[in-house]
């Protein structure tokens, strides 16, 4: 049992009473002295205040009205009931905190705190589609303001916890998110592992790995079930080199919820294996996911399956998985992203506009698809239409540093130098400490060396390898301006800087992402058994190229894991004819309603 299965356990009143804060728990007043606090923990809940002697317990005459609108304040209507005395309103009797002992009659109903939790989701999901900042400013407001009612309501409820920590990330409110998972793990009792997770994720991001691998086993602790909690633990050591340990964490993920499973789990295995020049397993780990209930409708697993197969240079099959992502998801930011640029280096300019086109329709807020259609209008000789739309992607997102740079770079070669440096100088402050202002630094230096101002153009070179020591393109641009000057011996040691600065990645010897489990072995033995005997059955004219998981994929019956191995009958073979038949013809894309643009209030789920 994991050690934080036993923190903060007192022996009066069990795991509910923590004491890893002041004041110490309630029970020392009664133990003796030698009675000490578990200071294992900074997680830990605090405790209420002391009961005062000779008070009473909160006793309501009467229940409390219900509430049935979305305006409820959180106080009780005193109007109800008429004859309630006056001595008992004191103070601390207003409010929602006040009756701690009351029953669960009468709190809130749940249809008040799940409406709210609509009108919420609602207004977050508005706020990244909304085409102006002051709109995206005033729809996140909205949000927060409905969350933290719903709290008000229902301190327990974690939902409300979960949804506004990930909005003040957003915001990037880090103190104020972690403060909020804190109080959300007392006030639940350390036992939502969703809380826990979160607050793991937002640790993770700010590379506290060591309090992130804590948060992620308090997360399993509390439910060993959590399939996001294993999938991100997972990708936590896998960015750390621990390669093993990570694919350890995902197969017992997938072990763990075999009674409902999860495709996350699947593709993070599937990637590793791509990334580990494993392509078959890769494929099957995709084939697997996909044959999941969750994870045909997920747009994520078939993404990152088309990613993996537009490396290995099939067109037919990548524009096939593209679809599948589409069919999932028709709002796919991501989707509509990496399709146009694959298509722009298929050389079909006309789809890869359409693409990135209607991707910007869909996702107004997106400045990556709008610097990318950007370049594809200035590539074509459109330099009006690119500078609108680059112009109009800074005004979306001011800190998004690419879009500041392609302008740059766009006005630099249009002879506008002056314009061009003003470019650079905002590229710089957009978000001067990131890896990506390297690109900001390399572009202004090119432009002063090619004006003939060197010192600074080495100034802003060394700028550009501070930021990211890894940019090859910047270590080499500086290498040939030394050599320009006749520094040649210079322009060698700025060579060897980058080679040592390089990081190359070694597989571990024998590191496969097949189980090591020996119960976990024998299902995906006969799961490789079933595709061997199905693979002998193919025709000899299929391009081995093409991934021999593709052939199943139409195959859409759902009880076919469910029946025992000895029933089980092997799916019709797929020769590809579909996917071969979708590419002969002319790129077509999904009509999408916009039915977030509603008139009036919106209505949420209908009670049962």
């Amino acid at each position: 049992m994991r050690a934080l299965a036993f923190w903060g356990v007192c022996p009066d009143t069990g795991p509910a009473c923590f004491s890893g804060r002041t004041p110490p728990c309630t029970c020392s007043s009664t133990r003796p002295s030698g009675h000490k606090r578990s200071t294992r923990s900074s997680l830990q809940q605090q405790p209420g205040p002391p009961k005062q002697p000779g008070s009473k317990a909160y006793q309501p005459e009467g229940p409390a009205a219900a509430v049935a609108s979305l305006d409820w304040d959180g106080d009780w209507d005193e109007s109800s009931p008429p004859s309630a005395s006056q001595d008992q309103k004191q103070p601390w009797d207003k409010g929602f905190f006040a009756p701690v002992q009351q029953s669960a009659q009468n709190k809130p109903l749940k249809i008040n705190r799940d409406l709210l939790l609509y009108r919420a989701r609602l207004s977050r999901n508005a706020a990244f589609r909304a085409s102006t900042g002051k709109e995206k400013a005033k729809r996140q407001k909205d949000s927060e303001a409905a969350l933290r009612k719903v709290l008000v309501m229902d301190p327990t409820d974690g939902r409300a916890y979960v949804t506004l920590g990930k909005l003040l990330l957003q915001q990037k409110r880090i103190e104020e998110a972690r403060k909020l998972y804190d109080d959300g793990a007392a006030a639940t009792g350390g036992l939502n592992e969703y809380i826990w997770q979160a607050w793991a994720y937002l640790e993770a991001k700010q590379n506290n790995v060591g309090q992130a691998r804590k948060l992620f086993d308090a997360a399993l602790v509390a439910n060993g079930e959590h399939a996001a909690s294993w999938h991100g633990w997972g990708l936590l050591e896998k960015r750390q080199g621990n390669f093993r340990k990570a694919r350890d964490l995902w197969m017992k993920g997938i072990k763990a919820t075999r009674s409902k499973p999860n495709p996350y789990l699947y593709q993070a295995l599937a990637l590793m294996a791509a990334e580990l020049k494993y392509t078959e397993e890769a494929r099957e780990w995709f084939m697997e996911g996909t044959k999941t209930l969750l994870g045909a409708q997920s747009h994520a697993i078939w993404h990152a399956w088309a990613g993996m197969e537009a490396e290995q240079g099939d067109p037919t099959v990548v524009r096939y998985l593209y679809r599948r992502c589409l069919e999932a998801n028709p709002r796919s930011r991501f989707t509509y992203l990496s399709w146009g640029l694959f298509e722009k280096k298929q050389g079909s300019t006309d789809n890869a506009k359409a693409l990135l086109r209607q991707g910007h329709q869909l996702n107004p807020r997106d400045p990556a698809i709008v610097q990318a259609w950007a370049l594809l209008e200035a590539e074509g000789g459109n330099l009006g239409k690119a500078r609108e739309l680059l112009e109009k992607g800074s005004q979306m997102d001011p800190w998004h540093v690419p879009i500041w740079q392609a302008w740059g770079v766009l006005e630099f070669r249009s002879g506008n130098i002056d314009r061009a440096r003003a470019l650079f100088q905002e590229g710089v402050w957009a978000d001067p400490v990131s890896k990506d202002v390297a690109q900001v630094f390399q572009a202004w230096a090119v432009l002063e060396q090619r004006h003939g101002t060197i010192q600074l153009a080495r100034e802003l070179f060394k700028c550009a390898v501070k930021a990211d020591p890894q940019s090859q393109i910047s270590w080499a641009s500086w290498a040939l301006l030394e050599e320009e000057q006749g520094l040649y011996q210079r322009a060698s040691e700025l060579r060897s800087f980058s080679l040592q600065e390089q990081t190359t990645f070694v597989a571990p010897l024998k590191l496969g992402t097949q189980p090591d489990d020996p119960l976990l072995t024998s299902v995906f033995k006969q799961i490789g058994e079933w595709i061997t005997k199905v693979e002998e059955g193919r025709t000899k004219a299929m391009s081995r190229a093409r991934p021999r998981a593709l052939q199943h994929l139409k195959k859409e019956d759902e009880m076919f894991w469910d029946t025992e191995p000895a029933s089980r009958q092997p799916p019709p073979l797929l020769d590809l004819k579909e996917a071969q038949d979708y590419h002969d013809k002319p790129l077509v894309l999904p009509n999408i309603v916009d039915k977030t643009r509603f008139k009036g209030k919106p209505r949420g789920p209908r009670r049962q």
